[in-house]
Parts: structure tokens; C-alpha cells; sequence
């Protein structure tokens, strides 16, 4: 099965109970999977190689297909989630943020 960004973001959705996409609307969710796949490239560059046309750019859209191996659409989704619980309330949710976050400090790793 293909992968696209567009499964990145609904995986995140499950965590941020959105299924009708009321509170995150897809433009945002992305706006934060971009930002992780650079983060991705910055601790992973060595998952690119050979893809220079995947490299990330900061411009991707939902229907973009996804470039890296589908064990990373769950880490993606795990720091997409973690971004926008981030905007919701910083203190309520800073505990389960930084458990999001730190899922894909540890997946990112070598």
C-alpha cells in the first residue's frame, strides 16, 4: 500500500480525536508534517539517499506521496500530533506533547 501525507495526517487525527476534521483543518496538520520531515532529514539524512527528488521542502501537500519507509508514516503522525496539542493548551497537554515528541526523538535515531 501507497502511502501519501494525507495518511500521515488522518493517523494523527485518531490521537487528537478530529475525525471530522472540526478542530485541525488538513492546511495546519501539514504546516507540522512538514516541519517533521525536515526534522526527519536533519536526523536522517541517510534516508534520502537516492531520493533527491523527495528531499524535503517544506511545501508538501496531502495528496504527495509519502518517500520514506511506511514504518515512518506513524512517527510523522506521532510528531504532527504532539505539534497540535502543543496549540491547544500548553499546560493542560504539555505532558502527553512531550511523550509525542519524544516518539519521534527515539524513532529518528540511526
Amino acid at each position: 500500500m501507497a502511502f501519501t501525507y494525507q495518511s500521515v495526517v488522518d493517523l494523527a487525527r485518531i490521537p487528537l480525536n478530529d475525525a471530522d476534521k472540526v478542530r485541525y483543518p488538513d492546511t495546519a496538520l501539514m504546516i507540522y508534517a512538514n516541519h517533521g520531515m525536515l526534522q526527519i532529514l536533519k536526523r536522517r539524512p541517510d534516508l534520502f539517499v537516492g531520493q533527491y527528488a523527495a528531499l524535503p521542502n517544506g511545501e508538501n501537500v496531502t495528496a504527495d506521496a509519502f518517500p520514506l519507509p511506511s514504518g515512518y508514516v506513524q512517527t510523522l503522525a506521532d510528531y504532527v500530533t504532539a505539534r497540535a496539542e502543543m496549540t491547544d493548551d500548553e499546560h493542560v497537554n504539555s505532558g502527553r506533547a512531550a511523550v509525542f515528541a519524544q516518539l519521534l526523538s527515539a524513532e529518528a535515531q540511526p
